[in-house]
């Protein structure tokens, strides 16, 4: 029997060779699960059959069953849940969705998780062994099995799902221990990379939070308080990661990598210090960059970095609460290539509030960036976001499962354009840019086609 199987409902389709990861939320579950003492296996789905999770879930003979879920997986949890609620004694689900909209997990699971799971789940345990009552746990709903466990003078609601209140967030991430990566399947990660890039890499935080309130980003897990672990601690992992799990590159999944700047520097520092030599990935933003930054990133081994530019307009930018310049953008991608660090970036096209000239100005900015690659997508109103609150009265799906593979992009809300504009505003930008850097200085001699295409964009609903 194991105490506790913790899965990942992620299954790869196969379309495209886009990025994949370990889960690292429920890696750290069972590591601290592990350290006191429980029994702990993690079914990550990314390279497996629903017939073979399923059938490794029940082999494991669980007393729980945790089960992950964000926007692009709610389906999956909840057919997850019905499908292993005989299985174990208690059914908790966690991580973004559950924590944002509990109340769509209570029909199926015992227990839904508000927050960081670490705390929580270990509590849990220990009001599944007696040590501790379950409406003591914070962060927690109660429902099903585990609300019928309670006192009957203690259930609200009519014996209606209970809240318990709010967790307070973990202060020191150092005290918690590194992700379980033994139980990840590192070789199926590897052979990915090594098949699709040449090389192999996995992921890793170095913080929690971010301190920036875009107006689009969703994040009921950890808001804005920002937290950051130790330098030491983080440059610890990565000898792990690169010594002992034998990958050679670091993706830094942190919400903004380098929101405070003499932090960064320290780890630069650390790394160079301890002459760890690997190559490094990040998200960062525009105004936080200088060249003591750039510079000493690079130095430490960072070989790209991302950046959310959003938008070419600067109206369009203060739409979006980005707090940002295009002129900062375009410095900022400037300064990073000039250091010898890799950029990518990030856009949205057709923000509510668009024009045909603000998504053309987006469309020639991203396309005259020196830019290692860029990605560009419609906006997606995620529930308790101010784009959501801009659109709510417009929407036409409940559906967040957003495609993720090339222009498979679709509209959430009734637009004032079409989605087939909006997808050829997209191939414009990519092919202006792919175009650009084929034919360097003769790219000139397109400029007819630049202005037929661009003429076209204006004339499509």
């Amino acid at each position: 029997m194991t105490d506790v199987v913790l899965i990942f409902p992620y299954f790869d389709d196969g379309r495209s060779k886009i990025f994949k990861f370990p889960p690292l939320g429920i890696g750290y579950i069972a590591s601290y699960l592990r350290e006191n003492g429980y029994s702990v296996k993690i079914i990550d789905c990314t390279f497996m059959s629903w017939e073979e999770a399923v059938h490794e879930a029940r082999a494991a003979k669980p007393r729980v069953v945790g089960i992950y879920s964000m926007l692009s997986m709610v389906r999956t949890a909840l057919r997850f849940g019905a499908e292993l609620r005989d299985d174990c004694e208690l059914l908790v689900a966690g991580g973004p969705m559950p924590s944002a909209y509990p109340q769509k997990f209570l029909g199926v699971f015992d227990v839904v998780v508000q927050g960081e799971g670490e705390e929580t789940m270990l509590e849990i345990m220990k009001a599944l062994d007696g040590e501790m009552r379950m409406e003591d746990v914070k962060g927690i709903h109660i429902a099903g099995r585990a609300l019928e466990t309670l006192p009957i003078a203690r259930i609200a609601n009519g014996g209606g799902p209970i809240f318990t209140g709010r967790r307070p967030l973990i202060k020191n991430l150092d005290k918690l221990p590194f992700p379980a990566r033994d139980l990840y399947n590192n070789k199926a990660y590897k052979e990915y990379y090594r098949r699709n890039y040449g090389y192999t890499i996995t992921s890793m935080i170095a913080s929690r939070g971010c301190p920036f309130s875009c107006d689009f980003c969703w994040r009921p897990d950890y808001g804005r308080v920002y937290r950051v672990r130790s330098p030491e601690n983080i440059v610890d992992e990565m000898e792990e990661i690169v010594y002992g799990f034998g990958y050679e590159r670091i993706w830094f999944a942190d919400e903004l990598f380098i929101a405070n700047k003499r932090h960064v520097l320290r780890i630069c520092e650390e790394i160079k210090r301890r002459g760890l030599k690997t190559l490094w990935e990040c998200l960062a933003r525009v105004d936080l960059m200088d060249w003591e930054v750039a510079r000493a990133m690079r130095e430490a081994g960072c070989h790209k970095i991302i950046f959310g530019l959003e938008s070419g307009d600067d109206r369009v930018l203060k739409l979006m609460n980005k707090r940002i310049t295009v002129n900062q953008s375009r410095k900022a991608v400037e300064m990073a290539v000039k250091a010898g660090i890799k950029v990518g970036a990030f856009f949205i096209l057709g923000y509510p509030g668009e024009t045909n000239e603000t998504m053309l100005n987006t469309i020639r900015f991203a396309s005259s960036l020196p830019l290692d690659y860029f990605s560009m997508t419609v906006p997606y109103p995620l529930p308790g976001t101010g784009l959501y609150e801009k659109v709510k009265d417009r929407m036409i799906s409940e559906e967040w499962e957003k495609p993720m593979h090339g222009y498979d992009h679709r509209l959430l809300f009734k637009h004032d354009f079409t989605i087939e504009k909006l997808r050829y505003g997209m191939w414009m930008a990519k092919t202006r840019a792919r175009l650009r850097k084929r034919l360097g200085p003769l790219y000139h001699i397109l400029k007819p086609w630049e202005l037929y295409t661009e003429h076209k964009f204006r004339r499509m609903q």
